[in-house]
């Protein structure tokens, strides 16, 4: 069980630093991770609400910054372009 704690201690720190760096962000990606190991058994009820709030997190704050974070690159591609 250390195991899993441990990855999902990894998984909590990478999801709070990609949150502040949209543009890192693979949404998809991390979503499936999460969900992974929500499908593992044995794991605690603690750990289970750990996992729910950054599933949580990817969905909605990724959602909101996404949107910031694609038109930030459009409109820089255009400067470039200009």
């Amino acid at each position: 069980m250390d195991i899993i704690k441990t990855e999902i201690g990894q998984l909590e720190k990478t999801v709070n630093a990609l949150a502040f760096r949209p543009r890192l962000i693979r949404q998809e990606y991390w979503i499936a991770q999460v969900e992974s190991l929500l499908e593992r058994p044995g794991i605690s009820a603690a750990d289970r609400q750990r996992l729910g709030t950054i599933l949580d997190l990817l969905r909605n704050v990724s959602a909101e910054r996404f949107a910031t974070a694609s038109d930030d690159e459009h409109n820089s591609s255009l400067e470039v372009a200009s």
